[in-house]
């Protein structure tokens, strides 16, 4: 109920309901560690105790669940909720480090691992560092996939295709290989963040079984990117397929680069 109340907004319910819980779970009948930490968490991301002292509830709450039920995803949840407390606060290397603790070793649900990812992907590309944040969105959209959570898979997708399409080049690793040969990195050994086409194309494909399944919405930067991407990748069928849909978009400026869409014959792509 606490959760159910969280979601609908209804915070001032949440946190009143959050006070009895939170005694419950203290009380000799009904004594629960692991409630407890649960509760804390909650009133601690719903503003119910001191800002100063959300982080210190946080890490109870995080400390508590990690002794009692380890790997569990309410082990996950308060993990994600405390990297996403730190990098609030600008300590975006805490964040990272507490992030690298959502693993599949650890036994964390794969669905809350990509969670994760998409956020460690973004939390890369703020620190100017795309070569990560390419690595991690696609592992983040490859575990999406997997569960069959599609909408979740179609922003981290489109979060690594408007970073790949500046980094296009024939000579890079295809992501599959750059995900399985990950290893600590020496920072003298500085690399440059590359991505190959035939990636972005098959992202792109992706992205249009989902996103083009509604083409409602006066403001789509989301369709946008993919004329962006036949343009690109000089993608004939990319662009038909676009085309096709055009009539259905909403964005006028979206159509209008449709119709704008000019690719060279000389550089078609084959697929």
């Amino acid at each position: 109920m606490l959760s159910r109340s969280i979601s609908k907004g209804d915070i001032a319910y949440a946190v009143n309901l959050s006070e009895e819980l939170l005694e419950r779970s203290r009380g000799s009948d009904e004594r629960d560690i692991e409630a407890e930490a649960r509760v804390r968490l909650d009133r601690a991301l719903i503003g119910a105790v001191e800002e100063s002292k959300i982080g210190a509830e946080l890490r109870w709450a995080t400390e508590r669940i990690a002794a009692i039920n380890p790997g569990s995803p309410g082990h996950a949840l308060a993990l994600l909720n405390l990297a996403g407390w730190h990098a609030s606060s600008g300590e975006t290397m805490m964040a990272l480090a507490i992030h690298s603790e959502i693993t599949s070793l650890a036994g964390h649900p794969n669905d809350l691992i990509a969670l994760s990812r998409l956020e460690v992907g973004r939390l890369h590309l703020g620190l100017g560092d795309s070569e990560s944040a390419l690595r991690h969105l696609w592992s983040s959209a490859s575990r999406f996939e997997s569960e069959g959570m599609y909408g979740e898979e179609a922003i981290a997708s489109l979060e690594w295709l408007d970073i790949a399409l500046d980094v296009l080049s024939e000579d890079a690793r295809t992501m599959d290989e750059v995900v399985r040969e990950a290893a600590p990195r020496d920072p003298k050994n500085k690399t440059t963040a590359m991505a190959h086409p035939t990636d972005a194309m098959t992202v792109a494909m992706r992205l249009c079984d989902t996103i083009l399944e509604d083409t409602t919405g006066s403001q789509r930067p989301d369709l946008g990117l993919l004329v962006d991407t036949a343009y690109c990748l000089q993608s004939k069928s990319l662009a038909e397929i676009l085309a096709s849909k055009s009539h259905d978009i909403e964005d006028k400026e979206v159509v209008k680069w449709i119709q704008e869409l000019n690719l060279s014959e000389s550089d078609l792509d084959q697929s």
